[in-house]
């Protein structure tokens, strides 16, 4: 298979598991709920009309929409760019791009039907209010290790070559 073909399957896999997981927090959860999991961990149910951190959310949704749309049209033409210049040994980048171009296409798919994303992954140290991350999701989660491991692969493992 291609380096192609692998981008579509995991970013495929990406989404599969970021719409499911969605899905059932919405089916499962009440809005602005919350479900203890771990001592760090809980499923809280919120919506995000904006992007990472909430920022944009007070735009209106007539500008926040396209600003959105050239976003993803921006980031899946530079995906695309830099798996065209990958190349054979380049393993840890075609799928570290592909989890970010899952990442944003699960995140998208929300926006553009919702008009929000669907957030609920929620840790916190133990409980202590002041050491609270806000809720994210799994689209979250596959573009922050995508970027950590081009990080990782540029920064650590190329260095050495």
């Amino acid at each position: 298979m291609n380096r192609y073909g692998i981008a579509v399957l995991i970013a495929s896999v990406v989404v599969i598991i970021d719409q499911v997981s969605k899905w059932l927090v919405v089916k499962s959860i009440p809005l602005y709920s919350k479900v203890h999991i771990l001592p760090f961990l809980d499923f809280t149910h919120v919506q995000n009309p904006g992007a990472a951190f909430g920022i944009f959310r007070d735009l209106p949704a007539v500008v926040r929409m396209p600003l959105f749309a050239v976003v993803l049209v921006a980031a899946v033409s530079v995906i695309i760019y830099f798996l065209s210049k990958t190349e054979k040994g380049d393993g840890l980048l075609v799928f570290a791009l592909s989890l970010i171009l899952g990442g944003a296409i699960g995140n998208s798919i929300d926006r553009f039907r919702l008009r929000y994303v669907t957030d609920f992954l929620d840790f916190h140290w133990f409980g202590d209010p002041s050491l609270h991350w806000p809720p994210f999701n799994i689209a979250d989660s596959a573009i922050t290790v995508g970027v950590i491991l081009i990080l990782l692969d540029t920064f650590i493992l190329k260095r050495g070559k």
